[in-house]
C-alpha cells in the first residue's frame, strides 16, 4: 500500500488520536441507540398489527358463528 493511502497511527498527535477515539465512541453509542430505537419502534408494530388481527379474527369469527347459526335455522 502506498504511503499517501495508508496513514499510521503514529502519524496522529495525541490530540488527533484523542478526537478520533471520541468520535468512535460517539459513535458506537449512536449505534446502540439507533438499534434500542429500532427494536422498540418493531415492538411497537407488532403490537399494533397483533391487536389488528385480534380484533379481524374476532369480528370474523362471530360473523361466522351468526352465519353458522342462520345455516342452521334453515336446516
Amino acid at each position: 500500500m502506498a504511503r499517501g493511502a495508508h496513514i499510521a497511527a503514529a502519524d496522529f498527535s495525541a490530540s488527533e488520536r484523542e478526537d478520533a477515539m471520541a468520535e468512535v465512541r460517539q459513535l458506537i453509542t449512536d449505534l446502540r441507540d439507533a438499534a434500542q430505537d429500532g427494536r422498540a419502534l418493531a415492538r411497537r408494530y407488532a403490537d399494533v398489527l397483533t391487536s389488528v388481527v385480534d380484533e379481524y379474527c374476532l369480528e370474523f369469527e362471530k360473523r361466522a358463528e351468526a352465519a353458522l347459526a342462520r345455516l342452521e335455522t334453515v336446516e
